[in-house]
């Protein structure tokens, strides 16, 4: 009787054979898909796709402006304009302030906060830069932090004026630090999303990019860095100018925090709806076989 000669091979055959019926009747099993978060934490962890996701940090500058103007009324500083600040914290070393204003104490504050807050939003890289986690708890940590600089205002505990006076000089230190820190935020994000040139906070160097660069006759569709950097000027211009309205007409900063803050929060939904990156979610659909 004649034997098998390759009885290796009839086994490897039957083995594979009987995983591949497996894989027929179970394809679940064999899909890629092994991950058992739930739903929502998977939805979370998704990379969101950068297209037209310019069009946020542009709202920041807009909200730059308005923080900033209403800031420098009230308080005789700005929030995230940091080159301002450090030139009144020159000018009051050099003892050319009236020092009765604490104008460079405030500066300093602002200073010191806004580095706090760098410090924090930017290792939100190490969880995902681009997921909706850190987008979302980016912005949703704004607006609660802006949310409670302004409460802290209009509630009464802390003079929601530009008027000075001895019991709330230095009361007035803790919402200017509290916007200060949260600015960085934005700018932490515009990082993230690979933004450079819109960097929402500031805009010499937006200038001089503007011009120098050698493509800025390029009809309108053509130069989207220069079509961004020409809507940033006109978000900060936009915003002084209504952030130094309201500031004069209810002669308070809290109206302007909570239009700050409504935006902010409306930016934290967005980013929950915003469209995944498709390339990433194909390699993640597409697992290697090997």
């Amino acid at each position: 009787m004649a034997g098998n000669p390759h009885p290796e091979a009839d086994s490897s055959q039957a083995v594979n054979g009987e995983e591949f019926m497996d894989v027929e009747a179970n394809p679940q099993q064999y899909s890629g898909d092994t991950d058992t978060r739930s739903w929502i934490v998977r939805y979370l962890a998704q990379d969101v796709n950068t297209d037209h996701a310019d069009l946020i940090f542009l709202v920041c500058y807009f909200l730059s402006g308005l923080s900033d103007s209403s800031a420098y009324r009230a308080w005789g500083c700005f929030v995230s304009m940091q080159t301002g600040n450090t030139v009144f914290l020159g000018l009051g070393a050099s003892d050319t302030l009236d020092q009765t204003t604490y104008h460079w104490l405030k500066a300093l504050v602002s200073i010191l906060s806004f580095l706090a807050g760098s410090a924090v939003y930017s290792k939100t890289q190490y969880f995902g830069p681009q997921t909706r986690r850190t987008l979302l708890v980016n912005f949703g940590s704004q607006t609660l932090i802006v949310s409670v600089a302004a409460s802290l205002l209009q509630s009464g505990v802390i003079e929601d004026s530009g008027v000075v006076t001895d019991n709330d000089v230095f009361l007035k230190l803790i919402p200017l630090s509290l916007i200060a820190f949260q600015c960085a935020g934005q700018m932490a994000a515009s990082r993230l999303l690979s933004f450079p040139e819109i960097p929402t906070t500031v805009l010499t160097s937006l200038y001089y990019d503007l011009v120098a660069e050698p493509g800025i006759l390029r009809p309108l569709g053509r130069n989207k860095r220069r079509n961004r950097r020409i809507t940033s000027i006109i978000g900060v211009i936009g915003g002084s100018v209504i952030g130094g309205w309201l500031s004069k007409s209810t002669g308070r900063i809290s109206p302007a925090l909570w239009i700050t803050a409504a935006s902010k929060f409306a930016i934290s939904a967005i980013w929950l709806f915003w469209r995944q990156d498709g390339d990433k979610a194909q390699r993640i659909r597409t697992p290697s076989l090997s």
